[in-house]
């Protein structure tokens, strides 16, 4: 049977979940974790609930799934000693430089990569589990069959989501909230711009109707119906979304699976959600609207909860009233059954004995003082059990009693109290003791510098073009000043057909011209990389080995997976979602042969020097973004497709989404693959910061077009290569050439705010 894995936000929420028979449940400290603004726990209260999960035989995991910055990075050992030693079951981690940290001071610790980390295909997986990860929660997105793919052929444990609030965007690869303001997803701080009203334009028409303005809100997802088919398929823990939610939908909804999941072990053939259930689920612990989410389906227009975003709970007397006599499911007290046996005899040491269940593994033996002869009343043995039986606040309470005493005995209150607390206290700590670990890493917590090098200083900046299509491609005109260009996969589609021949011979052409200036040709894969998204790769494999690139861009690690095997020994250079957020990833990056990294949206300058000032590795180059529009989501939705206007074919859509303030972002459908990517409605620019940067150490800059007509990118590109000589040379503009700055709006993203 899969394990049943629970929300918990606070020390309510988990009694909640443990009595309504979850197996598991997952936590956040006061630190690391993605839903900042749930209450969270404090060190001594998750201490506490951990002995008491494990005292029920239950698993507890903490969630420690943002990106870290490296001065958190240093803090994150301490942090977890105290839930380590006392038997933390496992971590759920997005940042890649967390997990090489945890793994190297915390050998047996379970490691489970989050769905923030966007798995989505076996080669991800295999990847992690070299690292040490034991379990994987994929991409949310991912139909049940490609779920299946990666437990078979890695062999990991895997979540997955079954029941709770759903992301328009891909885990781990939206920065909507994050370029709204400075509350970063990545980072646990999301705003959730998604659930806000928007308008859809497409060809200059308007797609959505009227009441039709969540564009982006999914509704939630509810497993019952396909439950049988997600336990057939080996799933081994059924994840239930909701750290922020109150103890009583905690309790309800979990006691709704543990219902049902039991349900279907007892008779499978038989198996029925109710009605009422249904209803109950739908109405009152849902936007109002529930669906099956992505297993069965790869996007729709029933996916989206079009009219209402608001998000209804126990918020009523009614619904109160109505679920707290709602028998869902059978609800434990998180007691536990104690067999106790007390022996009393005058002029002995009275002796309490206690077991759990009746197990000798368990048996504990507290003494007492010597048992005198009673001058007045004598003890009787329901006087002896009542104090016995006050077991309080413990997890325990005494399901059987049985004495050996004399009839005259003298046995005071305070002994018999101190006798019980004694045998409780020692029962205790014997079904702990299995969970109990010792920290023996503790000089890591002195290993600041140890062992790293020095980077070498890099002594020049190179510049670093990113295009889009094809047409952006063959319009570009080579600088000596340039060091690479990078152009998307997707441009190949037009590579593809009777009129392909044609376009690969441009593009070779347009490659050895480049080649002529001393510019490389690098080939960027889409960020997102799924089993389609493969089948579309395998296609082109022609197309790329024709084109011969000088190396490839990676955006994730499925992508990078299939490149070592596709591509083995070729230059690879990371992409800003493959997010370099701290120098101890670069650790994991040169073990998969990766030295170039183009830097994350969401970093500091501050942040980029600490990183390049590191020493983990000697021979990295880090380039920055100054220009282009930032994707702020990438989904698997489609905004046509939830319109009734999907094209079918396979070329590129612009989609205009419209919010509030009237800002229009382009949205791209890539429709040979079936996904949207959303873009910031004004680009990033770092136009003013040119002397900065030039200063900074770091390999080079990129320009990213990816909206912009051919003439627009070429006065921006003019623009740049003028500011940016007069930067690294220290001299002024020339007379020649674009001295006005093409771009009007534009945001500096992070770069001098950085994030929460």
């Amino acid at each position: 049977m899969a394990e049943l894995l629970s929300p918990a936000g606070d020390r309510e929420c988990f009694m909640a979940a443990l009595s309504a028979g979850a197996d598991a449940i997952y936590v956040g400290g006061d630190k690391y974790g993605a839903r900042a603004y749930a209450k969270n726990f404090a060190q001594e209260d998750l201490l506490e609930c951990l002995r008491a999960a494990h005292l029920l035989g239950k698993k507890v995991y903490l969630t420690i799934n943002t990106l870290m910055k490296d001065a958190e990075l240093e803090e994150l050992v301490p942090f977890l000693i105290p839930y380590y030693e006392e038997g933390l079951d496992g971590v759920i981690i997005q940042d890649l430089g967390a997990l090489l940290t945890v793994r190297e001071a915390f050998p047996g610790l379970e490691l489970h990569a989050s769905t923030q980390m966007t798995v989505t295909g076996p080669g991800a997986a295999l990847l992690l589990k070299k690292y040490g990860v034991s379990r994987v929660v994929p991409a949310r997105e991912l139909s049940l069959d490609e779920v299946s793919v990666i437990k078979k052929e890695s062999g990991l444990e895997i979540e997955t989501f079954v029941h709770g609030a759903m992301c328009y965007g891909y885990s781990g690869q939206c920065l909507f909230s994050s370029m709204l303001g400075q509350r970063s997803g990545n980072r646990g701080r999301c705003a959730g711009p998604c659930r806000l009203p928007y308008q859809t334009e497409y060809m200059g028409k308007r797609l959505n109707g009227q009441n039709e303005l969540y564009q982006l809100s999914l509704k939630d997802l509810c497993t019952l119906e396909v439950l049988p088919r997600l336990l057939d398929a080996g799933i081994d823990s059924f994840k239930i979304e909701g750290r922020m939610k109150s103890p009583e939908y905690v309790a309800f909804v979990t006691g709704m699976y543990r219902k049902y999941m039991d349900l279907y072990a007892e008779h499978p053939e038989t198996y029925r959600v109710s009605a009422k259930d249904t209803e109950l689920l739908k109405n009152k612990f849902s936007r109002g609207s529930i669906q099956t989410g992505y297993y069965f389906m790869h996007n729709g227009r029933e996916l989206v909860t079009l009219d209402k975003p608001g998000y209804r709970s126990f918020a009523d007397a009614e619904t109160a009233a109505e679920t707290e006599t709602y028998d869902v499911s059978k609800q434990s007290s998180n007691k536990i059954d104690l067999i106790g046996h007390f022996v009393a005899h005058k002029d002995e040491p009275i002796c309490f004995v206690v077991n759990k269940d009746g197990c000798v593994e368990t048996t504990v033996t507290a003494g007492g003082n010597i048992a005198g002869a009673a001058n007045k009343c004598a003890a009787t043995c329901e006087d002896v059990k009542k104090q016995l039986c006050k077991t309080g606040n413990t997890m325990f309470s005494f399901r059987e009693l049985t004495f050996d005493m004399d009839d005259d005995l003298f046995l005071p209150n305070k002994e018999l109290n101190e006798l019980r607390r004694n045998t409780l206290s020692q029962i205790e700590a014997l079904l702990l003791a299995p969970h109990r670990r010792t920290y023996e890493g503790r000089e890591v917590l002195q290993k600041k510098t140890a062992g790293r090098g020095k980077r070498l200083k890099e002594t020049e900046q190179y510049f670093h073009v990113d295009v889009r299509t094809t047409e952006q491609f063959l319009t570009l005109k080579g600088n000596s000043a340039w060091k690479r260009v990078y152009l998307s996969v997707d441009a190949l589609k037009v590579c593809v057909g009777e009129t392909g021949r044609g376009r690969i011979c441009e593009i070779r052409k347009k490659i050895n011209e480049l080649h002529g200036f001393g510019i490389e040709f690098f080939l960027r894969f889409p960020s997102v990389t799924r089993q389609k998204t493969m089948k579309i790769l395998a296609s082109y494999r022609n197309i790329i080995e024709e084109i011969s690139p000088d190396g490839f861009c990676v955006s994730n690690l499925e992508c990078l997976s299939y490149v070592q095997t596709a591509y083995p020994n070729e230059k690879l250079v990371s992409d800003a979602g493959m997010y370099l957020f701290n120098a101890k990833t670069e650790q994991l990056y040169e073990e998969q042969n990766i030295r170039e990294h183009i830097l994350s949206y969401e970093l500091h300058r501050k942040e980029i020097c600490a990183i390049a000032e590191s020493g983990y590795c000697e021979n990295h180059k880090l380039f920055l973004p100054v220009y282009g529009y930032i994707p702020v989501m990438e989904s698997a939705g489609c905004l046509l497709k939830s319109n009734g206007k999907c094209q079918g074919g396979s070329g590129d859509e612009k989609v205009i989404l419209i919010d509030r303030q009237n800002e229009q972002r382009t949205v791209i459908t890539h429709c040979d693959r079936c996904e949207n990517t959303i873009y910031n409605s004004v680009p990033l620019s770092l136009h003013k910061e040119s002397e900065m940067i030039a200063d900074m150490d770091i390999g080079g800059i990129v320009l990213k077009f990816t909206t912009e007509t051919p003439a627009a990118m070429q006065e921006v590109l003019a623009y740049y290569e003028a500011l940016y000589d007069r930067a690294m040379n220290k001299t002024e503009l020339p007379e020649q050439g674009s001295t006005v700055c093409p771009v009007t709006r534009f945001t500096k993203g992070h770069f001098m705010k950085g994030v929460e």
